[in-house]
């Protein structure tokens, strides 16, 4: 049982330290946001000043003003061009089932009564129960759709007013990433001042921290790469077939790029299906090639971008997102997701024995 006491104290720890964390994001987030950019500007301003030898102090601030400026204005451009294609979605959404609810009802229960009328021998109270579900549900797609006009007259008017507390948090955010990038260009670990480690262990724990952090940058900044290479080729792709929400389908494609095995199939063939069932054929075509373009080339830009993996299986990255999903929504997915992440790369550096070594180094009993 000695094996299961790493795990479990993982566990506690990583529980505890998720809550904490999640619960005060709000209140922290232009430190949480600065720190992270400051450990990458870091980096990359020791990086440039030893290869054209220069001194830091010099090109610190031009670096961290750049980085914003092309940060602040790809993730402006971008937010505007989703938010933009949303709004017209949701309002297309809402006026085709405005325009067309009574027909396309109509036309599902023709459906459902010339289903009914193949089965013999059908109890009558089933027809009618049937029937009744049948007619509640449309009833409650068109009462969904309809409020989604209302849901996005909220959003931008919540958007509109919560843009003084967003300047808040990126004045904070620049200026935070400012003075941390000054503290861990002097000194990467200054954080273990903080923390009750004792100093004949010091130099392990930097050791470990160092791999573990390089691993988890390296495999998700390599694959945010793969994803928005993934998404940025399916908006061009759905802008040449004249696919509309372009932008807007291409990030829904990115996202589901995440997913084990269904991937961009899973954008693809709706729409090639929709497409073709509207009689035209050339869109379906173009998605064939397109996914051809998308399979074909991950396989040659993936294995380069990608240089440090963790060997996640997919069926754990699976089960962590829909037991996530059912446990607590969207926070629950990121919980076990990062969970697992963490655990694997505790087994990279060795802090957690492998189920494998504890196979091949148990000698018998039980330790």
């Amino acid at each position: 049982m000695k094996r299961y006491d790493q795990i479990i104290i993982y566990f506690v720890c990583y529980t505890l330290i998720f809550i904490i964390f999640t619960t005060t994001l709000r209140y922290t987030i232009p430190f949480v946001l600065a720190f992270i950019f400051a450990s990458v500007l870091s980096r990359l301003i020791r990086g440039i000043s030893s290869k054209l030898k220069i001194d830091q102090k010099y090109i610190r601030l031009p670096i961290i003003i750049l980085f914003f400026g092309i940060i602040g204005t790809l993730v402006t451009m971008l937010a505007i061009g989703i938010a933009n294609q949303a709004v017209r979605f949701g309002v297309a959404v809402v006026n085709y089932f405005t325009d067309n609810g009574e027909s396309i009802m109509f036309w599902f229960n023709e459906k459902y009564h010339w289903l009914i009328s193949q089965i013999e021998n059908l109890d009558p109270r089933l027809i009618e129960s049937g029937n009744q579900m049948l007619n509640s549900a449309l009833m409650s797609i068109r009462d969904i759709s309809l409020s989604l006009g209302t849901a996005i007259g909220k959003f931008s008017v919540i958007s509109i007013t919560g843009i003084p507390s967003l300047l808040l948090v990126i004045i904070f955010t620049v200026v935070c990433t400012f003075l941390f990038t000054r503290l861990m260009i002097k000194e990467p670990h200054f954080l273990l001042k903080y923390l009750p480690i004792e100093k004949e262990n010091k130099g392990r724990f930097i050791g470990i921290l160092n791999e573990g952090k390089d691993m988890v940058i390296k495999y998700a900044l390599s694959y945010l790469l793969v994803i928005f290479i993934t998404g940025l080729i399916s908006s061009f792709g759905y802008m040449l077939l004249g696919i509309p929400y372009a932008l807007l389908l291409g990030l829904v494609t990115a996202f589901l790029d995440l997913l084990p095995i269904l991937g961009v199939s899973a954008a693809y063939v709706p729409l090639g299906v929709y497409y073709f069932a509207h009689g035209n054929i050339v869109v379906p075509a173009g998605l064939i090639i397109l996914w051809v373009i998308v399979a074909v080339g991950r396989n040659v830009w993936e294995p380069r971008i990608v240089a440090s993996t963790l060997d996640m299986s997919p069926i754990i990255t699976i089960m962590a997102i829909f037991i996530g999903l059912k446990l607590n929504g969207v926070l629950g997915m990121f919980y076990l997701m990062f969970m697992a992440v963490g655990f694997k790369v505790l087994q990279k550096v060795n802090v957690i024995d492998t189920f494998a070594n504890n196979i091949n180094d148990q000698t018998g009993g039980v330790e």
